[in-house]
C-alpha cells in the first residue's frame, strides 16, 4: 500500500489580529466606560469617607462641649461650697479676734492704739496691728472672690444658610442663638443678633469654631481685634486672651455655609484682682 504524505502544518503567524476602525471605536468606548465607572466609584468612596469623618468630628466636638460644661458645673459647685465653708470659718475667727482686740483698744479712730501701750513693747503692739490688718485684708479678699464670677463660658450659633458672594470683602458673621453665663463675655439682650465677644477676664481660653461648608471654596476665621487670626473653621485650640480683647468671626468671599458656631470657656484666670481695684 502506498502511504500518502502528511500535509504540512501551517506555521503560526506572529502578526497581531487586525481590527477595522469600527472595532477600534467599540473597544475605546468599552475602555472609557470602565474608566468612568472606576472614577465614579472612587468619588463615591471619597464622599462617603468625608461624610463619615465629618460626622465623627461633629460628634466629638459635641461630646467635648458636654464634658466641659459638666466639669465646669461640678467645679463651680465644689468651689462655691468650699468658699462658703471657708467664709463661715474666717468670719468666726475674725469675730473672736476682734472681740479680744477691742478689749485692749480705747479708741478705734486713733490708728488702733492699745490701752496699755506703756506696758507693751513697740514690737508686740505692731505685731497685733499687723495681724488685725492681715485678717481684715484676707476677709475682704474672700468677700471679693465670693462676689465675682469664677469662670467665663459662652456659646453662639447661627443655624441659617449664609453665602458671601465671590469677590466680596470678608464679612462679619452674626449669631442668633446665644448661651452665656451671667456677667460673662456677651451682652445679650435676648432680641438682637450678636457678632462680638468681649473678653472680661484675661487668661487661657479653650476656643472652638465650627461650621458646615457647602462648597469647596472660601472659609471662616476667628479674629482678635479685627486683625489677628486665631483659628480657622473646624479647629479648636487653647489661646491666651487679654482683658477687653474683641473676638469676631469672618467669612471669606465665595463662602457658602450653615450651622456656624463659636464656643469658648476660661480655663483659669491669669490673676486674681486685688479688692478695691478695677479689672
Amino acid at each position: 500500500d502506498s502511504v500518502k504524505p502528511s500535509s504540512a502544518k501551517k506555521a503560526p503567524s506572529d502578526k497581531p489580529p487586525e481590527y477595522n476602525q469600527g472595532q477600534v471605536q467599540e473597544i475605546n468606548k468599552k475602555v472609557d466606560s470602565k474608566i468612568q465607572r472606576v472614577e465614579e466609584n472612587i468619588l463615591q468612596w471619597i464622599d462617603e469617607e468625608t461624610k463619615t469623618l465629618k460626622d465623627t468630628l461633629e460628634k466629638d466636638i459635641v461630646s467635648i462641649r458636654t464634658e466641659v460644661d459638666t466639669k465646669n458645673i461640678e467645679m463651680n459647685s465644689k468651689v462655691q461650697t468650699s468658699i462658703a465653708d471657708l467664709k463661715e470659718e474666717m468670719t468666726e475667727k475674725v469675730a473672736i479676734i476682734d472681740n479680744k482686740l477691742m478689749d485692749n483698744i480705747f479708741d478705734t479712730a486713733t490708728d488702733y492704739i492699745p490701752n496699755d501701750t506703756q506696758e507693751q513693747s513697740p514690737g508686740s503692739t505692731k505685731a497685733i496691728l499687723d495681724l488685725k490688718n492681715k485678717l481684715h485684708q484676707n476677709c475682704n479678699t474672700l468677700r471679693f472672690l465670693c462676689s465675682e464670677p469664677l469662670s467665663v463660658q459662652f456659646s453662639m450659633w447661627n443655624k441659617n444658610e449664609i453665602a458671601v458672594p465671590r469677590g466680596d470683602d470678608p464679612r462679619i458673621i452674626c449669631f442668633n442663638w446665644i448661651n452665656c453665663n451671667s456677667g460673662g463675655a456677651i451682652d445679650d439682650d435676648g432680641v438682637s443678633d450678636m457678632h462680638t465677644v468681649v473678653i472680661p477676664i484675661a487668661g487661657p481660653y479653650l476656643l472652638s469654631l465650627g461650621c458646615q461648608l457647602m462648597g469647596h471654596s472660601g472659609g471662616i476665621q476667628l479674629k482678635r481685634n479685627k486683625r489677628e487670626k486665631l483659628i480657622d473653621g473646624g479647629r479648636s485650640d487653647i489661646v491666651d486672651l487679654n482683658e477687653d480683647d474683641v473676638l469676631e468671626v469672618y467669612a471669606e468671599g465665595g463662602t457658602k455655609f450653615k450651622e456656624v458656631n463659636l464656643m469658648g470657656c476660661l480655663l483659669r484666670p491669669r490673676v486674681f484682682i486685688t479688692p478695691g481695684t478695677t479689672m
